[in-house]
């Protein structure tokens, strides 16, 4: 599976080698495990991706820490930096930013204590929910004025409030719940029932600034990604 990878990335940037590859390519990341995370140094499946990505454009890549991913929204929509990973398409977003996608999305779960059970939609209402900043779930949640919702710096933290009784309800993937699980003990928490997954992007994107530097027009780095992704570039090889 390495060598079949290596190959099918070498082809990818074979077509394009001739790209300036002065300007580095910038990636903001913020500390998301399991698929960033920060220390010691960067990893997990979206920095994997990230890199894949610097392969097939012919760029060096160089990555922005940021104490959470509202900050990355804004360097990429000031233009400070070029991408990030796992940027969902909303239409404010769509006026700094365009988007190409490099791997099928994960599922949403609602977590709560155990004595709150979500079922359907509506179960949100008069609850207390952590949003973490800068983060989109779903249309009808993240444009839904009547829901209660506090702002977390991250799920890490969101998970310590809900234990502490502070909030009510955490949305996350079962790959974050998992991978946080090993921190601290959430046994007593609740997975419910309720699907989220249909009011939900199919895919995980790739968020460019529109004002990137990346020496090429929008219109062919999405022709790029998208054949790279296609091609199964980004899989990750475990």
């Amino acid at each position: 599976m390495h060598l079949v990878k290596a190959c099918l990335i070498l082809l990818l940037i074979t077509t394009h080698f001739t790209q300036a590859q002065t300007q580095p390519i910038k990636a903001c990341i913020d500390d998301h495990p399991p698929y960033q995370v920060l220390e010691p140094s960067p990893s997990g499946v979206h920095i994997d991706a990230l890199r894949v990505l610097a392969t097939v454009l012919n760029k060096e890549i160089t990555f922005i820490k940021s104490p959470n991913f509202a900050r990355c929204v804004a360097f990429l929509e000031s233009g400070e930096v070029d991408v990030i990973a796992g940027l969902s398409p909303t239409t404010p977003r769509k006026q700094f930013a365009f988007f190409a996608p490099f791997k099928t999305a994960d599922q949403l779960r609602v977590i709560s204590k155990k004595q709150i059970r979500v079922t359907k939609y509506e179960d949100l209402y008069g609850k207390i929910i952590g949003v973490a900043r800068g983060e989109s779930y779903f249309p009808r949640f993240d444009k839904d004025t009547s829901l209660d919702k506090i702002s977390i710096q991250n799920a890490r933290v969101g998970f310590s409030l809900l234990l502490k009784d502070r909030i009510d309800i955490l949305m996350v993937s079962p790959e974050k719940f998992a991978s946080l699980s090993k921190e601290q003990d959430l046994s007593t928490l609740w997975i419910s029932p309720i699907s989220l997954d249909k009011a939900r992007a199919k895919e995980t994107f790739f968020g460019f600034s529109k004002k990137h530097k990346l020496n090429m027009s929008n219109a062919e780095l999405i022709r790029i990604v998208d054949k790279a992704y296609e091609a199964g570039a980004f899989k990750p090889i475990y």
